[in-house]
């Protein structure tokens, strides 16, 4: 009887375990369809906050942080009030600090934190340029050493050497070697987890459209 009590005790615990797990993956891939579709602050803030709440629910996880912190940076790019812009990024930088509080070594949250300072520089060119876009470049530096196979991190990284002068190591020449390099990271992506951040390939590939 003791024993039959015992798999009774690990079945329940099982099938708990995997309807909790069913439920996150449900909501976080609801979440993702939404952010997809989102315009606007309006919708990019709703979609934001539903991040935001599964990640209460699921502590444990640095996915939901890192969903949330990314549709902020890009509600950001879209703020013309600047003074609103660094408060969006302040909430975007909480998040994401969360997330490398719980998977400090994930090379995407390093991807994402060199994608949320180029927004501070657009706050203030001249006063920001010289240190955020220093700090861009060592965290896309730390991403490519911990996953030198993550394309967003050379896509990221092409994006900033296109908009520097080749005085300073940037130009079409670097930053398209460095989209080629992103493009054929992405293609070689085999990926299986369907929750895992896709953003880039679309944008690489524009971006080289426009550099024949």
């Amino acid at each position: 009887m003791k024993t039959l009590l015992l798999v009774l005790t690990i079945s329940l615990c099982s099938v708990n375990g995997w309807g909790q797990e069913d439920r996150y993956t449900s909501a976080m891939l609801s979440a993702i369809e939404s952010l997809d579709q989102a315009s606007g602050p309006a919708g990019f803030k709703e979609v934001a906050n539903r991040f935001e709440r599964i990640a209460l629910a699921e502590k444990s996880r640095w996915l939901p942080y890192y969903y949330a912190s990314y549709t902020l940076i890009v509600m950001s790019y879209d703020e013309n009030d600047m003074g609103q812009r660094d408060l969006t990024l302040d909430r975007a930088q909480e998040l994401l600090d969360q997330a490398m509080k719980l998977e400090p070594g994930e090379s995407e949250l390093h991807v994402l934190q060199a994608f949320l300072y180029p927004s501070r520089i657009l706050v203030d060119p001249m006063g920001r340029g010289a240190t955020y876009m220093g700090k861009a470049f060592a965290s896309l530096e730390k991403a490519k050493k911990l996953n030198p196979d993550n394309p967003r991190a050379y896509f990221l990284e092409g994006i900033d050497k296109l908009n520097l002068p080749s005085s300073m190591g940037g130009g079409a020449e670097e930053g398209r070697r460095l989209l080629e390099t992103a493009l054929e990271k992405f293609e070689a992506w085999t990926g299986g987890d369907p929750l895992w951040p896709t953003w880039g390939e679309d944008a690489t590939r524009a971006e080289l459209e426009k550099l024949q």
